[in-house]
């Protein structure tokens, strides 16, 4: 019987009980390139690994072959039978775990000092991600296991566009192009989305979104606004720290005059799930990327067999 280790790594966060959790499963060299004739995993045993699983995300990571090795590892990303192009929380977490040499199948060479690790997803989408100096303003008091380190991550974002017809005043934007299953509802600034109970079977009746957040300007707090997200597919509810979802809402935060989030300079953003998550967040329009900057906290490892 085959066997596999795992890993559960909570992501954007230094607690044991906090953020957002990844399992991750690391496969073989060049067992995940594209059109591989030998695939170690198919697609169906991934997802009912996934439903087994039963975490926001599950991620399997593999090195690739060693007679076409860009360097490049290949990523893909589960929430029950939802395969999301990409993963925020995911990376960093796995990031977290190339770096402390917990993935045995990933080469050394990608955990090296000040080496880059570079992520390829399904659909081609190349993300770096690396070790880095903690912020300033986080809080570095060590609980007396965790390594101190924090990982940062560079995510394409993403445009929005107003939506039509009856939806319209109703919504503020959904996302364009290859997010249209995203969409943004914004809050007044006098709303409290912390500890608030949210509704889901509302969320549910909105229409066909995959991800919906919830965020408004919070211009009395130390950050320049806060959300909550919930992925509505496949039996998820609440995604607590998303990363995908702050491709859309950065850039829109920081079109307002009277909003901190100013592109080029990194900015402190909390997640107000029940579980709660800490990002460093740095708008580059230039490049049309933003950097994500967070801790990630292991909170489990073993092995699987099928």
């Amino acid at each position: 019987m085959p066997t596999f280790p795992y890993l559960v790594v909570n992501a954007f966060t230094r607690s044991s009980l906090g953020g957002n959790p990844a399992v991750i499963v690391p496969l073989p060299p060049g067992s995940l390139a594209p059109n591989t004739p030998t695939p170690v995993l198919d697609t169906p045993t991934m997802i009912s690994l996934a439903k087994s699983f039963a975490q926001p995300i599950i991620v399997f990571v593999a090195a690739p072959s060693p007679d076409v090795d860009d360097g490049i590892l290949d990523i893909r990303f589960f929430a029950n039978e939802y395969p999301p192009r990409i993963c925020g929380h995911g990376m960093l977490a796995t990031t977290k775990a190339i770096y402390l040499g917990l993935l045995p199948s990933v080469k050394k060479r990608y955990a090296g000092e000040e080496a880059v690790v570079r992520f390829r997803t399904a659909t081609g989408t190349i993300v770096s991600a690396q070790a880095v100096d903690s912020p300033s303003t986080a809080n570095k008091e060590d609980d007396g296991n965790d390594d101190g380190e924090f990982y940062a991550l560079e995510l394409p974002t993403n445009a929005i566009e107003e939506l039509t017809g009856e939806d319209k005043g109703r919504f503020v934007a959904r996302g364009a192009d290859k997010v249209k299953d995203y969409l943004m509802i914004v809050l007044d600034e006098d709303e409290e989305l912390e500890g608030r109970d949210i509704y889901i079977p509302a969320l549910l009746e909105i229409g066909s979104f995959s991800v919906i957040s919830l965020s408004h300007l919070t211009p009395d707090k130390q950050y320049p606004f806060t959300s909550r997200v919930f992925t509505l597919v496949n039996g998820i509810t609440e995604d607590h720290v998303c990363g995908s979802a702050h491709t859309l809402m950065v850039p829109y935060y920081a079109s307002f005059p009277q909003s901190r989030m100013k592109a080029g300079q990194e900015v402190y953003i909390r997640q107000v799930s029940p579980r709660g998550g800490d990002l460093w967040v740095t708008l580059d329009e230039e490049k049309g990327m933003i950097r994500l900057r967070g801790n990630s906290k292991l909170f489990a490892k073993g092995e699987l067999t099928l």
